[in-house]
């Protein structure tokens, strides 16, 4: 019984990696030709991934990115990049990538707690620069409460005056 469960857990690895690189490959082909169809054909094969594999944090990291930035679905990305922080917290870009999707929601305090969050821990320095802009930019747009209720984008406090 023991060796039965042990295949199919191999089983379940490597159907869920074929579909994780289909799905890759989708994106790639959609990236190089604008498609997206290709990109839906991505999502899909991710979905698959992750029906065999539910604990594949990567998938949920492609997937996050490939929501926000090909299919401008940024709640289901943040979805997704929250998951694949869950899942392996070593996963870095998820946060940054994460802040993102919230900054195209116009979620500016999310955005600079999760570009700060990243700060703490992402090594690359192109992505590190990137956020710490990022942090100064969207700070300008939001005024803290002097009630202690969360910020208000600056545009629409604007507007209640």
């Amino acid at each position: 019984m023991k060796l039965w469960r042990r295949l199919e857990g191999w089983f379940k690895f490597v159907v869920a990696h074929s579909y994780y690189l289909i799905g890759v490959i989708h994106r790639y082909i959609g990236n190089n030709y604008g498609t997206r169809w290709e990109y839906e054909a991505a999502v899909e094969a991710f979905n698959r991934a992750v029906t065999w594999k539910p604990d594949f944090a990567q998938v949920y990291l492609d997937r996050g990115i490939l929501y926000w930035r090909e299919l401008d679905h940024p709640r289901k990305a943040i979805h997704d990049l929250t998951l694949a922080l869950e899942l392996a917290p070593h996963l870095h870009e998820a946060q940054f990538n994460r802040a993102v999707a919230h900054q195209q929601l116009r979620e500016y305090p999310e955005a600079i707690a999760d570009y700060r969050a990243y700060l703490a821990v992402g090594a690359h320095p192109y992505w590190r620069e990137h956020a710490e802009a990022m942090i100064r930019e969207l700070s300008e747009w939001v005024a803290e409460s002097p009630t202690g209720a969360p910020p208000v984008p600056l545009q629409d406090r604007r507007l209640q005056d």
